[in-house]
């Protein structure tokens, strides 16, 4: 008698690890970076550092001719300071009176953004003056520009014997970098601070770059309809560097002991239900099944199948609830 078994091949369940995850085009920018100018006109005497060069917080950078009227920039930069801590103090009062309010119902999330941006800028501003006051200071002591802080130098304009008019100098701290992905308004649900990141770059096309989310809106742009999110990288290397260009990848949602099924096994049973075609003791069995986190072609499989189980993987299609199978292969 014929043996009318179908054969079938099929694959035999293991746990594993299933991430859902979004990828965006990423531009590296440096967390800290400062473009730095001399605040009097001088002659520059020598310059000690190019493009690449790693510098400590203090370094010698450039040297000038010095002169008494570059006393009156240190007072100038001092009324910068003065003024930008002044609105920096006042930013962090409105930021706090914001949060209380904000706790109280009494303004929306937008109004506290706000707030909150507006005390980060002045920060920034307060480090920016700093920057300038030391450099004034450095300048009306001897007119030697320092470092104002540890990091690379990105860019050297300054050339031994010109006028020091304009930029000088630009270094960028490299050690942590920071980039903002627009990603699909559809995700905002799943971000978090923390979220690691990855980053693939060209530049290294064999390796990747660990980070995480370190803040995101919590708005869908109107127009868009993307959503900001700001990650960042450490590179203790030093090799990334500001400017560079890739893609980062979002661990949106990450399941372990997972049961994963790729898409070629699984069947629509109608529009918005799938099943799944087992073999226990060489019998199919049609079964419904429920998604879970999707990531490309493999699916998680929430209900319905179990680790163990064998699916079938070639001639689903062919057998019904019941129709007796012959497995090929595994």
């Amino acid at each position: 008698m014929a043996d009318k078994s179908i054969p079938v091949t099929v694959m035999v369940v293991e746990s594993q690890v299933i991430s859902s995850t979004v990828i965006a085009a990423c531009r590296l920018e440096s967390s800290s970076e400062a473009v730095i100018t001399a605040m009097n006109p001088g002659r520059i005497v020598e310059v000690m550092i190019s493009e690449g060069d790693e510098v400590q917080e203090g370094d010698l950078l450039v040297e000038l001719s010095t002169d008494q009227q570059y006393r009156s920039g240190v007072s100038a930069s001092s009324a910068q300071l003065t003024a930008a801590r002044t609105a920096a103090l006042n930013a962090r009062t409105n930021l706090q009176r914001a949060t209380r309010l904000r706790s109280d119902g009494a303004i929306s999330e937008s109004e506290y953004e706000m707030s909150q941006a507006a005390s980060a800028a002045s920060e920034a501003n307060v480090r920016q003056a700093l920057a300038g006051y030391e450099t004034a200071s450095s300048m009306a002591e001897s007119g030697k520009i320092l470092a104002p802080f540890s990091g690379t130098v990105t860019r050297v304009w300054a050339k031994e014997g010109y006028l020091s008019s304009g930029p000088l100098v630009s270094i960028a701290d490299c050690g942590v970098l920071k980039s903002e992905l627009l990603i699909a308004g559809r995700h905002i649900q799943y971000l978090t601070e923390g979220l690691p990141v990855v980053l693939a770059t060209l530049h290294y096309p064999s390796e990747l770059f660990p980070g995480e989310i370190i803040s995101f809106s919590s708005f869908v742009d109107p127009l868009s309809g993307l959503v900001s999110v700001i990650v960042q990288f450490h590179d203790s290397s030093g090799r990334l560097r500001s400017g560079m260009t890739g893609t980062a990848t979002i661990g949106l949602e990450t399941r372990e002991n997972a049961v994963v099924l790729p898409l070629q096994v699984l069947l629509h049973s109608d529009e918005t239900s799938w099943e799944a075609a087992l073999v226990r003791n060489g019998i199919a069995r049609i079964v419904q099944v429920e998604l879970g986190i999707v990531n490309g072609t493999n699916f998680e499989i929430t209900m319905g199948v179990e680790p163990g189980d064998s699916v079938i993987l070639l001639g689903h299609h062919l057998v019904d609830d019941g129709s007796q199978v012959k497995v090929v292969q595994r």
